[in-house]
């Protein structure tokens, strides 16, 4: 009787029971059903190794147990780290995770959302590549939970878990002003592209006003080469004069500013200081060792998990706005 792939109505013709009992049965409905009508269901399940097609039962429960997740570039360590927390608070619910990796790009960003919206899935955590939400009106039209992680998007039309950029960024600046530098060049990709890089903006040129210090914009690609990075620092007036800080807006600019500056024999901080917003706790390695902020992307990955799963009506009635208020933060010049 056993065959390579058998059905429920297979069961049901063994058993001598209606299709809909055999259903009853897989899903735990028990009630107005026999002892013995379970037991020869049960019997013939185990004699012919049925298993249920999941893709089946997420039609028909409207439920697939998985969790799709977007994030911007799966090269960069920081979006690795926060699928790794994600997937550590989803696997411990029973939930799986798809991991899709937008590669930096809006128009791959969506096709992926798009298939993630085809799957069924549970709930969509997104690190957006875009500040607009009406981007990603998708989600909404096909009515799936939807946690937002990293980076914002405005009118805030779902739960966010993010890092206070602008604070910890002033906060970082407010103590390069107290070690006495007047000067901050801010390196960073296009600032306009998401919020968290606008954020850390705002909370320079705040604690820019508040110690009147000159702040100058250096814009780079992620694959500039570090002859012209070394070519737009050197734009910024009389900035090896030992009062100059860099403040690299994230650990992979950081790699690259410390690599134009080893190449150009430019010491630190005797000609200009460096700084830093999330570097992996690397930067102490360095010598002389970086002043840095560290954000933690397995954190926001699981408070991000834990807001999305399980995926109950309750819970998501429930959701807020996260704020992660870690900092890891001290003095690091010699």
């Amino acid at each position: 009787m056993a065959k390579q792939y058998t059905t429920i109505n297979d069961i049901a013709h063994a058993a001598g029971v209606s299709k809909t009992t055999v259903s009853r049965y897989l899903n735990g409905h028990f009630e107005r059903m026999s002892e013995q009508t379970r037991q020869k269901i049960a019997q013939i399940i185990e004699e012919t190794g049925y298993q249920a097609n999941s893709q089946a039962q997420a039609l028909s429960h409207r439920q697939s147990h998985l969790i799709g997740m977007v994030v911007a570039d799966i090269e960069n360590i920081f979006s690795s780290l926060l699928f790794k927390g994600a997937d550590q608070v989803l696997a411990a619910a029973d939930y799986s995770i798809m991991l899709m990796n937008a590669n930096n790009s809006a128009t791959l960003e969506r096709r992926q959302l798009e298939r993630l919206i085809k799957l069924r899935v549970d709930g969509v955590i997104l690190q957006p590549s875009l500040m607009n939400a009406d981007t990603y009106q998708l989600l909404a039209d096909a009515q799936v939970p939807t946690i937002i992680v990293d980076r914002k998007v405005t009118p805030a039309k779902w739960p966010q878990v993010v890092t206070d950029n602008q604070g910890y960024s002033k906060l970082l600046v407010d103590y390069a002003a107290r070690q006495g530098f007047q000067q901050v060049v801010v390196l960073s990709e296009a600032i306009n592209a998401n919020s968290a890089r606008l954020e850390r903006l705002a909370g320079v040129q705040a604690a820019a006003k508040e110690h009147d210090l000159t702040v100058h914009q250096v814009e780079i690609t992620r694959d500039e080469p570090t002859g012209s990075i070394y070519a737009k620092l050197a734009q910024v007036p009389d900035w090896l004069n030992g009062r100059t800080v860099i403040y690299a807006f994230k650990g992979t600019l950081l790699t690259r500013l410390m690599e134009t500056l080893a190449e150009f024999n430019v010491q630190i901080p005797k000609e200009v200081g460096v700084m830093a917003f999330d570097d992996w706790d690397w930067a102490k390695l360095m010598s002389p060792q970086i002043t840095t902020i560290q954000q933690d992307p397995q954190q926001l990955g699981q408070v991000a998990a834990k807001t999305s799963s399980p995926c109950s009506t309750t819970r998501r009635s429930r959701l807020r706005p996260w704020s992660i208020p870690r900092l890891w933060f001290e003095s690091r010049y010699s």
